[in-house]
């Protein structure tokens, strides 16, 4: 079983506004670092998403890599309560 090779640097829900003004949307960003990039696009794939997108109130996750070891998501939740549900749980794939 393959280690952790990302650290959560910081998780803040946070309220996106739909355009559309008929529905608001939430969003938990999570800044990481990474230690090694393949393992921790496979951890991505692996675990990540399917859990991520199984989560109450998902609505759409994005993943991205950049520079220096560092990467961002940004998952948005139907409600602020999903959010935050979500962010309070939100930690590194393996220990």
């Amino acid at each position: 079983m393959s280690t952790s090779t990302a650290r959560i640097t910081e998780v803040r829900p946070s309220g996106v506004t739909h355009s559309s003004k008929e529905a608001s949307m939430h969003a938990v960003v999570l800044n990481v670092k990474v230690t090694d990039a393949d393992a921790a696009a496979a951890a991505l794939r692996d675990q990540v998403v399917p859990q991520v997108s199984g989560t109450r109130g998902f609505v759409a996750g994005y993943w991205v890599r950049l520079d220096g070891g560092r990467g961002t998501a940004v998952v948005v939740f139907e409600s602020e309560d999903a959010a935050r549900s979500a962010a309070a749980e939100a930690q590194p794939p393996g220990d």
